[in-house]
């Protein structure tokens, strides 16, 4: 039993791994949206709470993206980068959020409706 455990903890991982990284830039404009942060702090609080650990090359030019489309603004803190959300961001981020939510639980219900004989925790 235990070897089936860590099947499914593989499976979790993978998983989140695969919906962090599909949902990188609105994660990204959560941690952003109340808190500035140096790109290392957001690589550390996405760390944490999903388990997922970004690499440089995968965060900053999203970071970059976000920057050049004006809905972060990044500045400088000695010699480190702080970024963090402008107005714009944070007003397209509502609507974003809230197109995302009705999506997450439309596929919930989805898979809900399609797999009836089988309890899911969703």
């Amino acid at each position: 039993m235990r070897f089936l455990g860590g099947l499914e903890r593989l499976l979790e991982k993978q998983i989140t791994r695969k919906f962090v990284m599909s949902f990188l830039d609105i994660i990204v404009m959560t941690v952003l949206n109340n808190t500035p942060m140096y790109g290392y702090g957001v690589m550390a609080a996405i760390h944490k709470e999903f388990g997922v650990l970004l690499s440089p090359g995968t965060l900053y030019p999203l970071l970059h993206s976000l920057e050049e489309r004006k809905l972060i603004e990044a500045s400088r803190d000695g010699g480190k980068i702080v970024y963090q959300a402008t107005s714009k961001g944070r007003q397209k981020f509502r609507g974003t959020l809230d197109t995302f939510s009705l999506a997450i639980q439309k596929v919930s219900s989805f898979i809900k409706e399609q797999n009836k004989e089988i309890v899911l925790p969703v």
